[in-house]
């Protein structure tokens, strides 16, 4: 298994070609999740197997665990990339991974248009990319797979990091 990793200079370049080129450009909402997983595989690989594998997500104390659909179960190689989640624990409604200085988070839905047919429920994975030319630090949250920028409310996205606290997330 081979894993991108993107420095600071690079990673907006790195994103966005991959989504123009990898996801958007993707015709069906089946092929855009089996890149996505892809993507995820690449950037936040699991200890074993692949995202594909996967039929579910749960936070258990700071870890987040992977369970497989043959039952068997693993977290990621890197356990520092999962960062924050929404939702409760053993069932969140989005979890957040971070990569050097690009956060992505993978939101579920079991009713949604793709979510519902996917099965770990992935309805879209988000990525921060920085805004350029700004004094602060702001992000711009783009959908890999519903080809959109997302709208903001307010100037900040919080999430709850997995030590319990806040994790929140400037935005413009």
């Amino acid at each position: 298994m081979i894993m991108t990793t993107m420095n600071h200079n690079t990673a907006a370049h790195d994103l966005n070609s991959f989504i123009e080129e990898q996801i958007v450009a993707t015709s069906t909402n089946a092929d855009k999740i089996t890149n996505a997983k892809v993507f995820l595989d690449n950037n936040f690989p699991l200890a074993n197997g692949s995202h594909a594998e996967v039929s579910s997500y749960v936070i258990y104390y700071t870890h987040l665990l992977a369970f497989m659909k043959d039952g068997s179960q693993c977290g990621l190689q890197n356990p520092c990339q999962f960062v924050a989640l929404t939702g409760h624990k053993s069932d969140p409604s989005s979890i957040v991974l971070k990569n050097n200085d690009t956060h992505v988070e993978v939101c579920f839905d079991r009713n949604g248009e793709l979510g519902a047919n996917d099965p770990a429920h992935i309805e879209d994975i988000q990525v921060a990319l920085p805004i350029k030319n700004l004094p602060t630090p702001y992000k711009q949250w783009v959908s890999m797979l519903h080809s959109r920028c997302l709208p903001t409310e307010g100037n900040c996205k919080v999430f709850t990091a997995k030590d319990g606290s806040d994790y929140a997330m400037h935005q413009r």
